[in-house]
C-alpha cells in the first residue's frame, strides 16, 4: 500500500490545507432516517434524538463543518416549550446565551395555531457552522430539550392512525466539511 502525499507530507501530518483549497466542500456525511419511532424526554434535559447522528473526520484543524438538520415530529405534549439544537460529542453548540433557567437552542416549532398534539406533525429545520479545530472524528447529533416530561414521535404523528390526514415524513442530519 502506498502512502498518499499532500505537499510532500503524509495525510496524517497535514494540519493546514494547501493554498487555494479554502472554501471548497471537502466531504459530505449524512444520515437520512425514514422509519418511525418514539422516544421519551426528561424535563429540562438535553436529549440527543435517536438515529439522527453522524460522524465526520475533518481533514484539517482549520476546516469548518456546515451542519443542516430537519426533524419531522410531533410531541405528545408541550411542543411550544421545546427547543432543538445540534450537539458535538454530546455538548450543545451554537445555541442561545444562558439566562436563569431558560432553555437554549437554535430552533423551535414556530407556531402551534391549533395546539393539536395528536395528528399534526411539525418540521423543525436548522443549520449552523461549527469549528471543531481538530482532525479527530467528530460526532454530531440533532437534539431536543423541553420543559415538559413528554415523548417525541419522529417521522409520524402522535396518533399515527391510517385516517388519511395523519402524515408521516423523514428526518435528516447533514455535515459538510468546508476547507478554510
Amino acid at each position: 500500500m502506498s502512502l498518499i502525499k499532500l505537499n510532500n507530507q503524509s495525510i496524517s501530518a497535514v494540519t493546514a490545507l494547501p493554498s487555494g483549497v479554502g472554501g471548497k466542500i471537502l466531504q459530505i456525511q449524512s444520515t437520512l432516517y425514514t422509519t418511525t419511532f418514539t422516544q421519551s424526554l426528561t424535563v429540562n434535559t438535553a436529549t440527543g434524538i435517536n438515529n439522527l447522528t453522524l460522524n465526520i473526520t475533518p481533514s484539517s484543524t482549520s476546516s469548518k463543518i456546515f451542519l443542516f438538520g430537519r426533524v419531522f415530529c410531533e410531541l405528545n405534549a408541550g411542543a411550544e416549550n421545546a427547543v432543538y439544537f445540534f450537539t458535538r460529542g454530546g455538548t450543545k453548540i451554537n445555541s442561545g446565551d444562558t439566562a436563569g433557567n431558560r432553555t437554549t437552542g437554535m430552533a423551535t416549532i414556530g407556531s402551534n395555531f391549533s395546539n393539536n398534539e395528536n395528528d399534526t406533525p411539525d418540521t423543525v429545520s436548522m443549520f449552523t457552522v461549527d469549528a471543531p479545530s481538530s482532525v479527530a472524528q467528530q460526532t454530531y447529533q440533532l437534539a431536543i430539550e423541553t420543559h415538559d416530561a413528554t415523548t417525541i414521535n419522529v417521522n409520524r404523528s402522535v396518533a399515527d392512525t391510517n385516517n388519511g390526514y395523519e402524515e408521516r415524513g423523514s428526518s435528516e442530519i447533514i455535515a459538510m466539511e468546508v476547507g478554510a
